[in-house]
């Protein structure tokens, strides 16, 4: 790596400095400065639904103590914040609605930074040699998915991937057209994001993986949950590299991140 290419890098964190200040400066991000005190708010399922807990306390001390390498890092770990809470909390709860505004807040200001500096991305290029494989093994294994976790991936490409995510054409003849189906084009998921939700879906579906038809994870699903073959909204192949999927329903309901 260059000089130039070097003093880059770190002016982009220092880019994420600022940027991190000034969210922290709000008073409705207060929630978001500590580590969730599970124990003493009683939410003992927290640490079983989220497994790599984050807050932005911890990125500010770790930017200060220089443990980043890259922008992009210190970007993957403020994302956490927004995802833990969102994954926690119910859709369209209090706490869910603000993660989701800083979310969107935040993305705003990242792809300001990443127009502009070194932020350690992945280039275009390296997307493109994705093998057919590694795509076709991703789809794949979305079938595996619960509705929470299925839900997971959604929110998580509608913030930082949102053209991955498409309608089909609502004009389409085919009279099993749902306005809540959704495809998700793995093409267009850049190489970062990618990374990172190959290996959540990964880390969810390695005890599954011996479930070797639909049918199978039908039976379990329900058997597990008590929901129907509708209710589980599983994945089905729409040729290539897309996949398609309905949003999931959440029942989570918490006051707490």
């Amino acid at each position: 790596m260059s000089t130039s290419t070097r003093r880059s890098s770190e002016d982009a964190l220092k880019k994420m400095s600022k940027v991190l200040n000034s969210l922290m400066a709000r008073q409705d991000c207060a929630p978001f400065h500590e580590p969730v005190d599970w124990k003493q708010l009683g939410l003992y399922d927290y640490p079983k639904i989220i497994k790599r807990m984050m807050d932005l306390g911890t990125v500010k001390r770790k930017l200060e103590r220089g443990k980043y390498k890259t922008a992009a890092d210190c970007a993957a770990d403020i994302r956490l914040v927004w995802t833990n809470c969102k994954t926690y909390n119910a859709d369209g709860s209090d706490f869910y609605l603000l993660a989701e505004g800083f979310s969107r807040r935040f993305e705003d200001k990242y792809k300001k930074i990443r127009a502009e500096y070194d932020t350690g991305e992945e280039s275009r290029d390296e997307r493109n040699s994705l093998s057919l494989d590694t795509k076709t093994r991703f789809a794949g294994s979305i079938l595996h998915l619960s509705g929470m976790e299925l839900g997971h991936v959604l929110q998580t490409l509608d913030i930082r991937c949102p053209q991955a995510l498409q309608h089909p054409d609502q004009k389409s003849l085919d009279p099993s057209f749902d306005a809540t189906t959704l495809e998700i084009d793995v093409d267009s998921i850049d190489p970062r994001t990618f990374a990172e939700l190959d290996r959540y879906v990964r880390e969810k579906t390695k005890s599954r993986m011996n479930i070797a038809t639909e049918d199978a994870i039908d039976g379990d699903y329900t058997e597990a949950t008590g929901e129907t073959n509708e209710d589980s909204h599983l994945v089905q192949p729409a040729g290539g590299s897309v996949i398609t999927r309905k949003r999931p329903r959440r029942s989570r309901s918490s006051a707490e991140m």
